[in-house]
């Protein structure tokens, strides 16, 4: 889930940061309530929607590496698949700033540019994902590592 939550959240809460300053800015000099009340609605369509892509994304992703994992038994066959997922999920969160920005060519141009990125994300963290490997601190609960035996 994590993974899913940084692909999705990592493009577009730079955009609603920047929505909710112009707001702020709006607000505060007295100027057009009507622009800040959109800018306000921008952000929250930003930031909630990219938190329900990114938990959707983060539950298909590892539903799909858990079920690959299954039939495949090197590291860089689950990074071809966990990118291959990526890449197909990634169109949601440009959905989700189309929606949010109302079509602006910078922060569709920009998100367009990070899907390549979030790609080789979703790639690079694969292994992890699965439980293959412990190379990422960030994506494992501290603690012990629990292993089921036999009788268990």
């Amino acid at each position: 889930m994590r993974v899913g939550l940084l692909m999705a959240c990592l493009p577009s809460l730079p955009w609603a940061a920047l929505a909710v300053a112009v707001a702020a800015v709006e607000f505060l000099r007295g100027g057009d309530t009507q622009l800040a009340t959109q800018n306000v609605r921008y952000a929250a369509v930003l930031s909630g929607g990219s938190l329900v892509v990114g938990v959707l994304m983060g539950l298909i992703l590892g539903g799909g590496l858990a079920l690959a994992s299954r039939a495949v038994a090197r590291v860089w066959g689950l990074a071809l698949v966990g990118g291959l997922l990526g890449a197909l999920l990634f169109p949601a969160e440009f959905v989700v700033v189309t929606l949010g920005t109302d079509g602006a060519y910078a922060q569709l141009l920009t998100t367009l540019l990070a899907w390549p990125v979030m790609t080789v994300v979703a790639a690079a963290h694969s292994a992890d994902i699965v439980g293959r490997s412990r190379t990422r601190s960030w994506l494992w609960t501290p603690g012990p590592v629990q292993r089921l035996g036999r009788g268990r």
